[in-house]
């Protein structure tokens, strides 16, 4: 039978294998960069230049940012594994998830300059981040109620 202890294994084993996946990846960005420069169709406003270099930058800056979601993500299920779900930490790490997301998507807007199908992975990535906002505005107010009925006890 499924229940919450193997859901929460489930989570962190997957939390675990995205990170690992995350670092290999990392070491095939540089040919994978020039693989897509060669093949891609240069559709933006600085589509004459080479994307090779500022696609390295961006793709290694969201891996930094995957990394700081994954590290708010395994904070966030230790606590919720050990019965502390409604305190300003896990807030904390959802604040951290949704700058993460944001700054990231802001990085592939940038690099919708050189070409225009990252407008999309952008948009994806700041509407993703503001869902996160609005799940760490919700969980913020959910600590501030515990907070006031523990006081009340």
């Amino acid at each position: 039978m499924w229940n919450k202890n193997k859901s929460l294994f489930l989570s962190r084993i997957l939390t675990d294998v995205c990170a690992g996946l995350a670092l290999i990846f990392a070491f095939f960005v540089p040919g994978g960069a020039e693989w897509y420069n060669y093949i891609s169709e240069p559709i933006g406003i600085l589509s004459d230049r080479n994307v090779t270099i500022p696609m390295i930058v961006v793709i290694y800056f969201c891996i930094a940012m995957a990394f700081c979601v994954l590290w708010s993500l395994h904070k966030l299920l230790n606590n919720i594994a050990g019965e502390k779900v409604f305190i300003p930490e896990n807030t904390s790490c959802l604040r951290a998830i949704s700058w993460a997301c944001m700054l990231a998507g802001f990085s592939m807007a940038v690099l919708a300059l050189w070409r225009a199908i990252f407008v999309f992975f952008a948009f994806l990535l700041i509407f993703f981040g503001l869902v996160m906002r609005v799940l760490k505005n919700v969980f913020e107010n959910a600590v501030e109620i515990k907070s006031e009925n523990d006081f009340t006890i």
